[in-house]
């Protein structure tokens, strides 16, 4: 069939290259030779015609070795995902199997045993040995792992060490604890770590914030904690957060160079470090120190490195000041003073000390 295909458009070029005066009449064995191709032709249907869109047969040809192919395509509309498997969906594919990547868009899923990825655009490149060594994703990034979330414009997902790094409008959340900023990147496999920098903002919910007042744990409020750079260690349960650190709260707020938050297992906070140029403020007190640490249980501050406690008109200061909150008591030792009643020129300096 397709050496009489060649042969018919070889014919038609030499009767389109006759001059008028050459004969173009075939003889009888060319003839024979024609009638055979038009017995084996495909007639093409007239357009608008009842059978316009039946596919044609050609000659007595089917699928053939595509059959196997087809069928196997249609059982992937519902294949479930095995143990170990990496599952690659969307509503147009590119593959590159020389580069080695594949190209995937239009609600693109992305299923393993560490999560799921959704995206509008995908770039995977896979090694050798066909296995998928890391995913670019553009547009609308989603991941689902274990007990966390996360979303980005864009993010990098290296299968190897199953590190992500999430960038624009990025966000992560776990635990109950939110984690936002410029560029978020975490791992999925070993230590459960986040990095967020630059601008910061981790958002730590109610039954875990940081109760100054001794509110009811069933508040829907928030703690939110600002800084340049913040990690959160999932498995040591461990937030740390540096470059000027704002820790705001409904009824007190806290300033420091860097923090550290201590969680329990049921995501409450254990106690709190703050450590450089730490300023405390709650209602009509105010507090200045070098270190500072907060026990949750206790709802007691303990300041070191300089302290200055001003409550009212009066200032405390000493090696060591202990507050605790709720019953407004204080505790100062070694070498404790209290100024009472301060003249203007002392007020004046204290006010300055505690950045008033």
């Amino acid at each position: 069939m397709i050496r009489n295909a060649f042969g018919l458009l070889l014919c038609s070029a030499v009767l389109m290259s006759c001059s008028k005066h050459e004969r173009s009449d075939p003889d009888a064995d060319e003839w024979a030779e024609i009638e055979a191709m038009a017995d084996d032709a495909v007639v093409i249907p007239e357009s608008g015609s009842a059978h316009s869109n039946v596919v044609p047969t050609f000659g007595n040809e089917d699928a053939g070795e595509f059959t196997p192919f087809l069928k196997r395509l249609e059982a992937m509309k519902t294949v479930e995902r095995k143990t170990g498997e990496t599952l690659l969906t969307g509503e147009r594919l590119e593959l590159d199997h020389e580069q080695r990547y594949v190209r995937m868009d239009n609600n693109v899923v992305v299923k393993d045993d560490q999560g799921v990825l959704k995206t509008q655009s995908l770039i995977g490149r896979f090694s050798v040995s066909n296995e998928i060594e890391f995913v670019e994703a553009n547009g609308e990034v989603d991941l689902v792992s274990s007990n966390r979330t996360a979303s980005g414009d864009s993010a990098i997902y290296n299968y190897r060490n199953g590190f992500v790094q999430l960038e624009g409008r990025a966000t992560a959340a776990a635990d109950g604890n939110r984690l936002s900023g410029e560029r978020i990147r975490l791992w999925v496999k070993g230590d459960r770590k986040m990095i967020c920098e630059p601008n910061a903002l981790l958002e730590i919910s109610r039954n875990s914030g940081l109760d100054f007042g001794g509110t009811s744990e069933h508040s829907e409020e928030k703690t939110e904690v600002r800084a340049d750079r913040a990690v959160y260690d999932e498995t040591r349960r461990l937030a740390e957060l540096s470059g000027r650190v704002r820790v705001r709260d409904s009824r007190a707020a806290m300033n420091s160079e860097r923090i550290r938050i201590y969680l329990k297992d049921d995501n409450e906070i254990d106690w709190i470090e703050a450590v450089g140029e730490v300023i405390i403020q709650s209602e009509d007190r105010k507090a200045l120190a070098d270190r500072a640490a907060y026990y949750a249980d206790e709802e007691k501050f303990v300041l070191e490195g300089e302290p200055k406690v001003k409550q009212g008109p009066n200032i405390m200061t000493g090696d060591r000041i202990l507050f605790w909150h709720e019953n407004r008591r204080m505790v100062c030792e070694p070498n404790a003073r209290v100024l009472l009643y301060l003249d203007e020129e002392t007020k004046e300096k204290f006010l300055k000390d505690l950045d008033e």
